[in-house]
């Protein structure tokens, strides 16, 4: 499936596996090579129509479809040249399976640390020592 705003990629993939020279294709559709040339070096703004023309000339049919655009996050966007790109690869040699144990493995770690952070705090708070209020001395 190609994108639509990369074009010149369709019609010259199309003038390819129709084994067509770019001469061959503009003598079908009327026109010249070098307009073809452009064409397939993205430097003319085609219509649908155009392109329509080219990829019939070559053996083909456009099909165009409305595929739905993927939202973007902005807490990913504003984040992602911070991203270790080394363990993004080594996570994602890993199978299925490797990542579920191994988010297990972070799950169960992040339950025995706030666990000890828990008795820490309860150890801490049972340690310190009462205070008596603080008096001031007499004034003269």
């Amino acid at each position: 499936m190609y994108d639509i705003k990369n074009f010149r990629a369709l019609i010259h993939e199309a003038r390819l596996h129709g084994y067509l020279t770019q001469r061959d294709l503009a003598d079908r559709i009327g026109t010249s090579q070098s307009a073809i040339a452009k064409l397939e070096q993205g430097q003319a703004n085609p219509t649908v129509a155009t392109l329509a023309r080219c990829a019939e000339a070559a053996g083909f049919t456009i099909q165009i479809s409305l595929m739905p655009i993927a939202p973007t996050d902005p807490i990913v966007e504003l984040y992602k040249h911070d991203v270790d790109r080394t363990l993004l690869r080594e996570n994602l040699r890993k199978s299925v399976d490797e990542r579920l144990r191994t988010l297990g493995e972070w799950q169960r770690d992040v339950v025995a640390f706030q666990s000890a952070m828990a008795s820490s705090r309860a150890k801490r708070v049972a340690d310190a020592p009462t205070k008596a209020p603080h008096k001031h001395p007499p004034s003269a």
